[in-house]
């Protein structure tokens, strides 16, 4: 029976070959961990790769229009606001003409001023903007109403117009409502008429409808239900909105949930990798210093064939 001194070469060989491939196993372990990407190479998962990255794009434009949906939002808002102002501004000149009727000649000049400055502060807020763009369509310098698309799939998907809110047909005082009168008897002048030039004095005329132009307390009463009708209409976009941005939220944390699940990887499990081939890596070294001196011993002993036991 032959006797085998020794490892022969291939198996060194062998050793070498398994130590290298416990390395690159190893290696790329440890980039996983680093990196947090189970996917570092299109080679791992091709078909996951691909999938990801169609993700990666749905996510992205879902992220951009929820911000968009947001900025709505906001708009909606400050449209409420104004709108909400207007029906402040409306309540208390309907207060002013029922405390008109019963004040004397003096207190009705005070009363008279201060309505007036309430007309010019309801004109006012038809030219009211939010970061430039005019709060409702009957701006003079309003252009065009800005749809606002809630859904990834763009003009495809479902949109809300906002801006399209008329604020002079919302008010039946609001056409020229700097130049109307508010008292009936001529007892002085109050104020001066915006658009009239400076000086101009206002002449008080009558509450209870003696002159043409009067505004009467229906005009106002009609005013404020189409206010009211107005701030409905925004409101509704404001929850429309609001629905819109919660689908697309959760929507978003969907699409990086599944995102996540193809290419983040799995830090418990490559740490457990990666001390399994660090284990085997450590055991190759061991053992391919083991047969490389197993072969020293055998070519030691050829070298002195002289020498004996």
């Amino acid at each position: 029976m032959a006797l085998t001194l020794g490892a022969s070469s291939a198996a060194s060989y062998r050793n070498m070959q398994y130590l290298s491939q416990t390395k690159s196993l190893m290696d790329k372990s440890l980039q996983r961990i680093s990196s947090g990407k189970r996917i570092l190479s299109p080679g791992d998962d091709p078909g996951g790769l691909a999938f990801s990255m169609r993700l990666q794009n749905e996510l992205t434009v879902t992220n951009a229009v929820q911000s968009s949906v947001e900025n709505a939002k906001s708009f909606t808002e400050v449209q409420d606001s104004a709108l909400k102002s207007a029906g402040d501004i409306l309540t208390e000149m309907s207060s002013l003409q029922s405390k008109y009727a019963s004040a004397t000649t003096t207190d009705q000049a005070i009363y008279a001023g201060q309505f007036r400055e309430l007309q010019v502060q309801l004109g006012g807020l038809a030219s009211e903007k939010l970061n430039g763009v005019s709060l409702f369509s009957n701006d003079s310098s309003h252009q065009s109403a800005s749809t606002i698309y809630t859904s990834a799939q763009g003009a495809s998907g479902s949109s809300i117009t906002l801006g399209n809110l008329d604020y002079s047909k919302g008010l039946s005082i609001s056409t020229g409502v700097a130049d109307r009168s508010f008292l009936a008897t001529s007892a002085g002048t109050v104020g001066v008429a915006p658009g009239s030039g400076t000086g101009v004095a206002l002449s008080i005329s009558a509450i209870a409808g003696q002159e043409d132009n009067a505004i009467s307390s229906t005009d106002i009463s009609n005013a404020i239900e189409q206010i009211a009708s107005l701030r409905a209409q925004s409101g509704g976009k404001s929850s429309v909105l609001g629905f819109a941005s919660d689908y697309l939220a959760t929507k978003s944390v969907s699409l990086e949930s599944a995102h996540s699940r193809i290419m983040d990887a799995d830090i418990a499990e490559e740490s457990l990798n990666y001390s399994k081939y660090s284990l085997q890596y450590q055991a190759g070294v061991a053992a391919l210093a083991q047969s490389n001196l197993s072969m020293e011993v055998v070519l030691d002993l050829l070298r002195f064939p002289s020498i004996r036991a």
